[in-house]
């Protein structure tokens, strides 16, 4: 039986921790129409900050709370890769405040998904996919709307996550969740064929729309995923025969918008892959930016082992925060994409051992998955993305921005299940 410490939060507390990880998980997808429509100032975002900092403290200092002690090993790697930069840094030190956004930037979605563990349940965690699909229906009217109304397109054309450059990464992440859960219920007969199809044909739309070509490959991912994970039927060939040709659709589209070179092919994508510069001669690609940085900043083996301290070359809209080595190499536009600053400011050391956390989930998700009472679909999905965070973390640097949060609660999701059985045993 797994070991635990039980008792009861003050009801209070216990609410207002609630409310504090709704808040958290519910905010990001609000913030741009708070900031572009009600135009409220933009140090709105930071109170996602405050909320997981404060549900931490309180899940600290009170000394009654039912713990799952399957939580231990993923406690022991935030704390384990805290102690890493924190020893880096001493020997890289720039600035306190460098260091305190680096941390900010890179540790506050762990504590975020240590409070989607330690605080949802399962009753929690399904009125939040109730929430997410009709938010996926909603983000379809604003998107087509934004499209051939308002005549956005490409990088500008984010739905409701709103029309700045680069927005339209934030809906890849929004998409592999909606999808990932459709899929896998269709495949285990808990959803209908309307519905899935009908998801995936508006998210690929959308995203050809968007030109968000590595969309079709994250697609692609969850449906092979999906297909390895559930049993052999008649609706699984058919959604992967219709998918099939959805994708040569969305494909049609893309080079109707967007020219002949954005054809979704095996070569193509190969291409995108192998380009040695991401929007400019000078800047680097995701896929090639860490051997361009090994090879040409980074002075000696020791700093590519180990990087050159985090936060020393990440950037701020607070002048304080700004660091010397983003004034100097911004034109790289290397903080685009999560693994080169990561590598830049921890090393290679630092990359797996931020890459791992994504492994031990993917572990944690298939064991948990083998228990007799688990949920099974949650397990599956946070395998999916579990792998997708992987992909992500290459290709754009949307695993440190506020879309985040609602990955890493996907993540926790066996974790809640695992809590939430013992919470029944206890009653």
């Amino acid at each position: 039986m797994t070991q635990m410490r039980v008792g009861k939060l003050n009801i209070k507390t216990q609410q207002f921790l609630k409310y504090l990880s709704v808040f958290i998980f519910v905010m990001p997808f609000l913030l741009s129409f708070l900031l572009d429509i009600v135009h409220l100032p933009s140090l709105i975002k930071y109170t996602i900050d405050v909320a997981w900092v404060l549900g931490i403290f309180l899940l600290l200092f009170k000394r009654r709370v039912v713990f799952d002690r399957k939580l231990i090993p993923f406690l022991l790697f935030i704390l384990g890769f805290f102690l890493y930069v924190f020893i880096g840094y001493i020997f890289n030190f720039q600035s306190i405040f460098y260091f305190l956004w680096g941390f900010r930037n890179n540790f506050r979605f762990y504590f975020a998904y240590l409070m989607f563990c330690m605080v949802f349940t399962n009753d929690d965690v399904k009125a939040c996919f109730k929430f997410l699909d009709i938010l996926f229906w909603v983000n379809a009217v604003v998107s087509f709307f934004q499209f051939f109304v308002l005549h956005y397109e490409q990088d500008y054309l984010g739905g409701i996550f709103g029309t700045e450059k680069g927005c339209n990464g934030y809906s890849i992440a929004f998409f592999s969740i909606i999808l990932a859960k459709s899929i896998l219920e269709f495949m285990n007969k808990k959803e209908s064929a309307f519905k899935c199809f009908s998801k995936c044909i508006v998210a690929l739309i959308i995203a050809a729309l968007a030109e968000l070509k590595f969309f079709f490959v994250i697609f692609a991912i969850i449906l092979f995923m999906a297909t390895l994970m559930t049993s052999f039927s008649w609706r699984k060939f058919i959604l992967i025969l219709l998918s099939t040709m959805l994708i040569s659709f969305a494909s049609s589209i893309l080079v109707e918008l967007f020219g002949d070179n954005n054809a979704i092919t095996f070569e193509s994508i190969i291409d995108f892959a192998s380009t040695t510069n991401y929007s400019s001669e000078r800047d680097i690609s995701r896929f090639t930016a860490i051997p361009i940085i090994s090879n040409n900043i980074m002075g000696n083996s020791m700093q590519r082992l180990f990087g050159l301290g985090l936060g020393n070359c990440d950037t701020s809209a607070f002048a304080i925060c700004n660091t010397p080595f983003f004034e100097t190499y911004s034109y790289l536009h290397y903080n685009w994409f999560s693994s080169a600053l990561l590598f830049l400011e921890t090393g290679f050391v630092g990359l797996c051992i931020y890459i791992f956390f994504f492994i031990m989930c993917f572990v944690f998700a298939l064991k948990q998955k083998k228990i007799e009472d688990s949920n099974e679909l949650f397990c599956q999905m946070a395998m999916i993305l579990s792998i997708i965070c992987l992909t992500l973390t290459f290709y754009n640097g949307s695993l440190r921005f506020e879309v985040a949060y609602m990955i890493y609660f996907v993540l926790a999701l066996p974790l809640i299940d695992s809590r939430t059985n013992i919470m029944n045993k206890i009653i």
